[in-house]
């Protein structure tokens, strides 16, 4: 591992993306980006973290602690400070920052141009995740954590205890701490193997400090169930019909497919020597991304750190060059100044959900209050124009025997729909056009459309005065 190299590089990289991202409104495209920023309000207007749900009327009053609270709360101040330009400000910074990092951490290992063809496939796998949600957020504290790791172990030493803050803010921040949690076990294995008879000590010392990360992960509102978290979510069988959680398809060009292919041409062409422990992590980061599309971030990110002491070993770092060391890093902030003007002088050009907001404008405001049965992408729609969902995003709360008999709905089973219909005395319905559900709406008794829009079709019942449960109490 070579000397600290000049940031300059690093700087440039981190302000193009940067710049690069806030010139993309398409970043605020994920409804989820509206109920996590109503959750941040909430938040901030009762100075409290909910643990209980306040948004839908399926689950309300179930229990359900907003495990992304201070990513929620920091999305909520942007968007009270600049709209949808500080909310998008906020995610551009996180990113750039995020890349800036990788490439600082991979010129430890490497030479420039490798490392920038590392850099640049990693943030391939992360583009299709980047948007404005918790988990962009956490980026920084990702990169920071793994970029530890590995350093540590490329100095044959156990990590700082100067990255245990870093845990601290990640825990609060999304779910993938838990990753974070997981690779210093990897990490301490990998130590004894190499090690061999001398492993006591690297042991005791990965596993000091593989306590005290854990003991750091405490410290959040919810303790021990934040860390259970990650684990029951990723056990749900109804997930994988969920956009993000559905598995990789190859039928288009995607990032993965050319990662895979140049991890197996320079692995098939000998050039590349990876420790055998280390090539078992790699190839758990490829299995989840593979399970799950969204895991391509992580793929990009920690495959890259992992990668790194073994691509060094073929392009090793150059002498650093002290000379404008400050030079470049004060025009990257130049320029990071001037991005981030265009992007407040320029129109935004998009109106996060203002299709759906404009439909469900045109849907009276009595029938509003009785209630639906919608979509599951339309859920977070509805929380931020002040109606009560049947189901949102919230996968977790409601749980795998409700996502999977929404699925049954949304796919159009008929003892499904009538029986979810009945029970929860559904008064309207709000599905995209080409929701299967709707033919069968379209034919049921007593029920009939109420508008047709190029963004959301609603039926109601003949006599929505026959849904007399209130979404203001129903469970």
């Amino acid at each position: 591992m070579g000397p600290r190299p000049p940031i300059g590089a690093s700087a440039i990289a981190g302000t193009v993306l940067f710049a690069l991202v806030l010139a993309v409104p398409g970043i605020l495209a994920d409804p989820d980006t509206l109920w996590q920023i109503h959750t941040g309000d909430l938040i901030l207007r009762t100075g409290a973290i909910p643990h209980a749900d306040p948004f839908s009327y399926t689950a309300q009053g179930e229990r359900w602690f907003a495990h992304e609270w201070l990513a929620e709360t920091l999305m909520a101040l942007a968007n009270r400070t600049g709209g949808w330009r500080g909310v998008m400000t906020l995610t551009a910074a996180a990113a750039g920052v995020t890349m800036g990092l990788l490439l600082y951490h991979l010129r430890r290992f490497m030479a420039l141009l490798p490392a920038v063809a590392v850099m640049l496939l990693g943030i391939a796998n992360c583009a299709g995740s980047l948007l404005a949600r918790p988990h962009v957020l956490a980026w920084p504290c990702l990169e920071l954590w793994c970029a530890g790791l590995v350093i540590a172990r490329a100095r044959g030493r156990a990590p700082s205890w100067w990255l245990l803050p870093v845990m601290v803010v990640w825990v609060n921040l999304h779910g993938s701490f838990m990753l974070g949690l997981l690779l210093p076990l990897a990490f301490l294995i990998e130590a004894a193997i190499e090690a061999g008879p001398a492993w006591r000590q690297p042991v005791i010392q990965w596993a000091r400090f593989t306590a005290a990360a854990w003991a750091a992960a405490l410290l959040n509102p919810d303790t021990f169930e934040a860390l259970l978290f990650p684990f029951q979510l990723l056990g749900m069988q109804n997930l994988n019909w969920i956009g993000e959680w559905s598995p990789a398809d190859f039928s288009a060009f995607h990032p993965l497919e050319l990662t895979i292919l140049v991890l197996l041409g320079i692995g098939l062409m000998g050039r590349l020597t990876v420790p055998p422990f280390r090539l078992l992590m790699l190839l758990g980061l490829v299995h989840m991304a593979l399970k799950h599309w969204r895991h391509d971030q992580l793929l990009g990110l920690i495959g890259a750190l992992i990668l790194a002491e073994a691509i060094g070993r073929l392009a090793p770092p150059e002498p650093a060059a002290v000379a404008r060391r400050m030079a470049v890093p004060l025009v990257a902030a130049l320029a990071a100044i001037l991005a981030l003007t265009g992007r407040i002088l320029m129109p935004l050009g998009y109106e996060p959900g203002g299709a759906v907001f404009a439909t469900l404008e045109k849907v009276p405001a009595v029938l509003r209050e009785k209630p639906v049965l919608n979509d599951y992408g339309f859920g977070a729609l509805l929380i931020a124009h002040g109606d009560r969902p049947f189901i949102d995003s919230r996968a977790d709360m409601y749980g795998d025997a409700f996502l999977g008999r929404f699925r049954q709905i949304a796919d159009g089973n008929p003892g499904a729909l009538t029986a979810a219909l009945e029970q929860y005395h559904v008064a309207w319905t709000i599905f995209p056009p080409d929701a299967p559900v709707l033919l069968l709406l379209d034919q049921l008794p007593g029920w009939h459309r109420l508008l047709t829009e190029p963004a959301a079709v609603v039926h109601m019942r003949d006599d929505p005065g026959e849904s007399r449960i209130s979404v203001q109490t129903a469970r």
